[in-house]
């Protein structure tokens, strides 16, 4: 064999390798499916689960790329969790947390929840073999939401209007602010009740700022927001009343829970719209919701809403045909 083939052959190899070494770095926990502009989901949803399951006015959701489903039990202290295509609950874990609220699942099966006692608050972490309990992060104040990126450093979103960050490769890494300056505020640089948050693989990170009605997008090593829904944002959007949490699909299109409006908005291509609970009127029906507090998507694009005044989850369907569905 040639010199010149070795090297070709072995350029071909490690080109082969960091391939593989970029899709491990990116590889998410979670479902970002990709839709074709005019999807649309069935106003009528099916009800997941109710506060049989569940209990009084959940709050949290998470699903796996391989559709496993969890949700925090309030009442009972546990984490309901479903198997893949289960319509029954296949485990009840529980967790020494007096009252959990939100949970984030890692490609490992690790459960990170929001604990909270008598006299320690923060995040701690159930490990995939349901076995140890681990205290990862002490706080001020409960965290809303939580969130680990692809660089294993994890998210808080606190109730004293700011965003905190904590690296999970270093136990002796320091919690750093990474939006908010703990003051209620409207400034660029402010949050007023911060809520749901998302990072991208690029860093960037959006929160709810639910008591300013918008959505903020703090860039990478950014302290100024930039609002991309909701009041104040320098191109038309939408209106947003006490939002709860907010996600992206695969083309980073936001998808909101607007809590205050009983309905779920999204934009895409042709800016935002309405996708559930459009009549704004709040109830039990299967095409309303009272309360919805956080949503997340399944592998086959189906959308789930954690409906926290019914005491349920509903699930719903995606119905246009034509639209790709992928992770």
């Amino acid at each position: 064999m040639s010199f010149s083939i070795v090297m070709n052959f072995g350029i071909i190899i490690q080109f082969w390798l960091i391939l593989i070494t970029i899709d491990e770095i990116i590889a998410l926990s979670f479902n970002q499916p990709r839709f074709c502009p005019n999807a649309t989901w069935n106003p009528l949803a099916t009800n997941f689960a109710d506060n049989n399951t569940v209990g009084r006015m959940p709050f949290g959701i998470f699903i796996t790329t391989d559709n496993h489903i969890y949700v925090p039990n309030r009442n009972t202290k546990r984490i309901i969790m479903w198997s893949t295509m289960s319509k029954n609950p296949t485990k009840e874990i529980p967790v020494n947390s007096s009252d959990i609220w939100t949970i984030f699942v890692t490609d490992e099966k690790d459960i990170y929840f929001d604990y909270n006692s008598i006299s320690t608050i923060g995040i701690h972490k159930l490990s995939s073999n349901l076995l140890n309990d681990i205290p990862i992060m002490e706080t001020c104040s409960r965290c809303y939401n939580i969130f680990i990126d692809i660089r294993n450093d994890i998210y808080c979103s606190t109730g004293t209007h700011q965003v905190i960050k904590k690296s999970l490769n270093n136990s002796l890494d320091k919690i750093k602010i990474i939006a908010g300056i703990g003051i209620a505020g409207s400034a660029p640089n402010m949050l007023n009740h911060s809520s749901g948050i998302f990072v991208d693989t690029n860093f960037d990170l959006y929160v709810v700022d639910y008591g300013n009605n918008r959505v903020q997008l703090f860039r990478l090593g950014q302290s100024d927001g930039i609002t991309m829904a909701g009041a104040g944002s320098s191109k038309p959007t939408i209106i947003l009343n006490k939002p709860t949490e907010v996600i992206l699909d695969g083309d980073k299109y936001l998808y909101i829970v607007d809590y205050g409006n009983k309905r779920v908005v999204g934009n895409g291509p042709y800016g935002f719209r309405c996708l559930v609970g459009c009549s704004q009127r709040g109830g039990a029906t299967a095409d309303r919701l009272s309360a919805p507090r956080q949503l997340r998507f399944d592998s086959f694009g189906n959308l789930f809403v954690v409906d926290n005044h019914n005491n349920r989850i509903q699930k719903f369907t995606l119905m246009t045909k034509s639209c790709s569905k992928y992770k």
